[in-house]
């Protein structure tokens, strides 16, 4: 007869995998918004942005705000970019409360109820086209499929993806959501360097 203890067991596997699940909306949400809103500020660098709600309000470079909700820098995002968000954002938070968004790293705006501010995620494509040489004919490929070394950040084996110009886990996935030694905060995986990819 099962015990107690492995229903027990069982049951904060789940709660842990769900946690990690959790975590990796989050971070996955702020990729895919990041995309939206860079897409269309392409000569800005979106480095964060506050929320209320599902309501995207502000759009910042660091300390300067590059758009913001209802005043003349509107018309820089498209009204079907801003729904796109909203759904994201909804998505997001319905699996979430304010409390484990702040665990998230998610920063309460003083005085303004229910409003967020969050940084975005670097661009993993620049962080993938940085990490290799600038010139195309230079930049590190393989055939899809192959081993491609170890991530420089969370050390998991990594594969040339179907392009061969990219790099993915074994699960398919190019986000990095392993722990990240030295400092480093790409959200999706690097190649290590020659001399460490096996290490």
């Amino acid at each position: 007869m099962t015990s107690k203890a492995f229903w027990s067991e069982y049951f904060e596997d789940a709660y842990r995998e769900a946690g990690v699940k959790r975590r990796e909306l989050l971070d996955r949400g702020l990729l895919l918004i990041a995309h939206l809103i860079r897409e269309e500020l392409s000569t800005a660098t979106a480095t964060a942005i506050t929320v209320n709600g599902s309501v995207l309000t502000t759009v910042w470079d660091r300390e300067d705000v590059i758009w913001r909700f209802n005043n003349e820098t509107s018309d820089k995002l498209s009204g079907a970019t801003l729904r796109h968000i909203r759904d994201t954002l909804l998505d997001m938070r319905s699996f979430h409360t304010t409390a484990s968004l702040l665990a998230a790293d998610w920063k309460q705006v003083p005085d303004l109820l229910d409003t967020l501010h969050v940084a975005l995620p670097a661009d993993p494509d620049r962080d993938q086209e940085q990490d290799a040489a600038p010139a195309a004919d230079d930049r590190p490929h393989g055939k899809p499929g192959e081993d491609a070394g170890n991530c420089a950040q969370c050390r998991r084996p990594l594969i040339w993806d179907r392009t061969g110009k990219r790099v993915n886990d074994e699960w398919g996935e190019y986000i990095c959501s392993g722990p990240r030694p030295g400092g480093t905060a790409s959200a999706v995986h690097l190649l290590a360097a020659p001399e460490t990819a096996t290490a």
